[in-house]
């Protein structure tokens, strides 16, 4: 394996900014339920809430996904940076309005519109992970050197996933503040959203200073469509057999080229599947052991607080064993095996046992240690099996797949 390169000076910024942005969503995981209530929200509106932050991923992995392919095709040098403060923006926007809400549950006239108001922000905050994660990933599988893309991608999954766990770590800190400035009112349910709204800016201000795409390409850039390869197909349309032959050729080699589609279908199903898995801690997980275990919020926070300690080593142990030669199948089957055996201890059904706290908590469990292998390791093998090609568009699709299950 090659060291890391001169031109890697991006792969820190990317990994801070990686862990923030998904701390800044999972924050908000344990503790947006009671938000909701607080206001007088239906309890519908927390799966609306959910769902909407899921679909704003799938927009923003779709549409920046292509905005990725498009400015790598005509502005290579400074697109990628354009677009990922775009991505950043609707973070900023989406985290301010999470905390005005909380105003406008506090006023009468404006309370009904509160909770939505929340869900529109979770709207904009998913549009926003969702871009920057195709943006950032994507400029990976172009810039790195090709036998670094893999390793790369497993260090900056690591931080992504210690990332969704420590949210809640972080959100455990602010369970003690209760404080008001003026008619704002900062407290364990509004501090997590002032704190999204220092990181997006802080972030958006640290990509416009330190991030130079320029200076990030290991390796010539691959173009989608060639003034070579437009000049051959105008020339058969022409009618010039020598080229025309000439384009069917390289058509040929193109297609021999092309990505296994087996493998990309597989990584997408196991990426779909470990989601689906994480989806059912993110969603129910305060709920259900408020009323079915009598759960303070304060006891939520330090669940996800101590399962963070779990992942931490779990994503460390995923990208040591990757590096030891451990084939990335394996990591796969066992990611799978493990995310089925925590799905099944989580079922709560007449042909089931009881599902006591010990069953929730070892399920629970389970979920947490798949969703590193599962995450880090589908999405290594779909840049290996993507090759060569452009990976804009198919890294918004396979961020798309990942955001699917929370709508489902």
């Amino acid at each position: 394996m090659s060291p890391p390169s001169k031109h890697e000076a991006w792969v820190p910024l990317f990994k801070v900014q990686v862990f923030f942005s998904c701390v800044s969503f999972s924050i908000i995981v344990p503790s947006i339920a009671n938000y909701l209530d607080r206001m007088g929200a239906e309890e519908y509106v927390l799966g609306v809430a959910v769902a909407v932050y899921s679909l704003g991923e799938m927009v923003g992995s779709a549409v920046f996904g292509r905005a990725m392919t498009r400015v790598l095709r005509s502005d290579p040098d400074v697109g990628p940076r354009t677009v990922l403060l775009r991505t950043i923006v609707f973070g900023v926007v989406g985290s301010a309005l999470y905390v005005a809400a909380d105003d406008l549950g506090q006023r009468p006239a404006y309370r009904p519109y509160a909770p939505w108001v929340v869900v529109a922000a979770r709207f904009l905050g998913g549009v926003w992970t969702g871009g920057k994660m195709v943006v950032e990933q994507t400029y990976v599988g172009v810039a790195a050197l090709e036998e670094r893309v893999t390793p790369l991608t497993s260090d900056i999954g690591v931080f992504a996933v210690l990332g969704f766990v420590a949210g809640p770590s972080v959100g455990a800190l602010f369970a003690p503040v209760d404080f008001a400035v003026g008619d704002i009112r900062v407290d364990q349910f509004t501090a997590p959203g002032w704190f999204m709204v220092f990181l997006t800016v802080a972030m958006w201000f640290g990509c416009r200073a330190c991030f130079d795409p320029a200076k990030g390409y290991a390796r010539p850039l691959r173009r989608l469509a060639s003034d070579d390869a437009l000049n051959l197909n105008k020339a058969a349309a022409l009618g010039s057999p020598a080229l025309g032959r000439r384009r069917d050729e390289e058509a040929a080699s193109a297609e021999a080229a092309a990505p296994s589609r087996a493998g990309l279908v597989v990584c997408l199903v196991a990426f779909f599947a470990h989601f689906y898995s994480f989806a059912i801690q993110e969603t129910i997980t305060t709920p259900f052991v408020t009323k079915r275990y009598a759960w303070s919020q304060a006891a939520v926070n330090y669940l996800f607080a101590a399962v963070s300690v779990l992942s931490l080593v779990t994503s460390v142990a995923v990208s040591r064993l990757s590096k030891a030669g451990v084939r990335d199948f394996d990591l796969l089957v066992l990611s799978l095996v493990l995310g089925l055996s925590g799905s099944l201890l989580l079922i709560d059904a007449p042909l089931f046992p009881a599902l006591g706290e010990g069953r929730f908590l070892a399920g629970f469990a389970l979920i947490t240690v798949a969703f590193p292998f599962g995450r880090n390791v589908a999405l290594a093998i779909f840049s290996k099996v993507l090759g060569p090609a452009e990976q804009g568009e198919w890294m918004g699709l396979m961020f798309v797949v990942g955001a699917l299950p929370r709508c489902l």
